[in-house]
């Protein structure tokens, strides 16, 4: 019954999707979209993607520092790039608002021998930051929006209410995380749903988890500080790919324009399409024309969204060669029992 509504739920996410997407494109026009792709040549897209490699290794050292930090268990630093490009790649595609792929990045490590908590806590520990940074980014593209028009009067509420909800996450997240009162079993406990049986079982492995982190946190707080200013370096790239795919279509962004169009649109992956679908490209056409910047808003994301597509294929690929893998190895050991 539950896959069942979760189906139901993820085929009208999709459908939305598809729907606001269609609508952009319609709205742009083939002919106009297909003139741009033409303009933007395979050597600008060529140094694009190299970067965007480059800007996913400093994601996976974060990663690989966290792991390192809190466990005995080594795992190449190669390996657990392609266990986090799996993991994009679920995210990428299901509509989970940016979260469902560390399930399957736990999964992949459990495969190497690390504890089951312990991956937990890596990937959880790893996605806290990725968020906290994106967050950051956020909030300040919708300061700054606010504060010079951006924004039309009747989103400004909308907006600041958007604002305190981001910053107040982030800051109870380290907050109960560091002081051992636990993030997700103080939101249980909240909502009272500890009392339910099936969530007391839940509760004891979501405690053994939260332990642990609290942990990195007091032991580790000097490597926390240094995953801290790679976060930072890694959401920053959001500006460079956005300067660089609109300089490669012929327009130079301002500093400010940049940090509008490269943040504020991301709220789209808060909402549970898949990828933001619609959304991203719908958000970054309106950034664009409250800036006044003539561009072709759909190419720009488009582009961006062809990247991403490589990282998903190459992430699916070393997903399904892993689950070959584990169930060989499942196969092999029933046999010899």
């Amino acid at each position: 019954m539950i896959m069942k509504k979760r189906l139901v739920i993820l085929s009208l996410f999709t459908l939305l999707g598809i729907f606001l997407f269609a609508g952009v494109v319609l709205q742009t026009g083939f002919d106009e979209i297909w003139r741009h792709l033409r303009e933007f040549s395979l050597l600008h897209f060529g140094i694009f993607a190299f970067l965007s490699f480059l800007n996913f290794g400093l994601y996976t050292l974060r990663w690989h520092f966290i792991l390192r930090a809190i466990s005995d268990v080594s795992v190449s630093f190669w390996r657990l790039f392609m266990h986090r490009m799996s993991g994009f790649a679920l995210s990428y595609l299901t509509p989970s608002a940016q979260t469902g792929g560390e399930p399957l990045r736990i999964m992949l490590l459990t495969n190497d021998n690390v504890p089951s908590n312990t991956a937990t806590s890596s990937a959880v520990i790893d996605k806290a930051l990725e968020f906290a940074a994106l967050f950051l980014f956020i909030g300040i593209g919708i300061l700054i929006a606010i504060l010079d028009g951006s924004i039309p009067p009747g989103m400004r509420i909308f907006a600041l209410v958007l604002l305190v909800i981001m910053f107040a996450a982030i800051f109870w997240f380290y907050f109960a995380s560091m002081k051992n009162i636990g993030f997700f079993s103080s939101i249980l406990r909240f909502l009272r749903l500890n009392r339910l049986s099936r969530i007391k079982t839940f509760m004891v492995k979501v405690n053994d988890v939260e332990e642990e982190m609290a942990s990195f946190y007091k032991h580790h707080l000097r490597t926390f500080f240094g995953l801290v200013m790679i976060s930072l370096v890694t959401t920053s790239f959001l500006l460079l790919e956005h300067y660089l795919v609109a300089r490669f279509m012929g327009v130079r962004l301002t500093f400010l324009q940049t940090f509008l169009v490269s943040t504020i649109p991301y709220i789209a992956y808060m909402v549970p399409i898949p990828g933001g679908l619609g959304l991203l490209e719908g958000g970054t056409a309106a950034i664009f024309i409250a800036l006044g910047v003539t561009i072709n808003a759909f190419v720009l994301v488009f582009i961006i969204r062809l990247r991403d597509l490589i990282f998903v294929f190459v992430g699916l690929i070393h997903a399904s060669k892993q689950g070959f893998a584990m169930l060989k190895t499942a196969f092999q050991d029933k046999n010899k029992s």
